[in-house]
């Protein structure tokens, strides 16, 4: 008798311990570690964001640069008496990319 008790409790111990094992295992494997925290492997990666504000500073400041060239060479030709198609456009996109340049180095 006590032969019986036993293995039967034994039985309800281990039933749910596998039970319980085969739910887990997919919980775990769905985390990530990384840098000892765990993460979500559909989760975006960290961005520095220091270093893409920099690069758009590096973008827009090397397109302004082109433009006043641009711009120095349409002035020339208005010194000459031609009036370049593309003065007031060029114009406008300097304006706007200063404004751009401005409020991102402010912040």
């Amino acid at each position: 008798m006590p032969a019986r008790l036993v293995s039967a409790l034994l039985l309800l111990v281990t039933v749910p311990l596998f039970c319980q094992q085969g739910a887990v295992q997919p919980r775990v494997d769905q985390w990530v570690w990384s840098r000892g925290k765990p993460m979500r492997p559909d989760s975006p990666p960290e961005l520095d964001t220091n270093a893409i504000l920099i690069r758009t500073i590096q973008h827009d400041a090397t397109e302004l640069s082109s433009l006043n060239a641009a711009l120095q060479s349409n002035l020339h030709d208005l010194q000459k008496g031609m009036m370049p198609k593309d003065l007031a456009e060029n114009l406008k996109k300097v304006e706007k990319l200063s404004k751009k340049l401005r409020q991102e180095v402010t912040q």
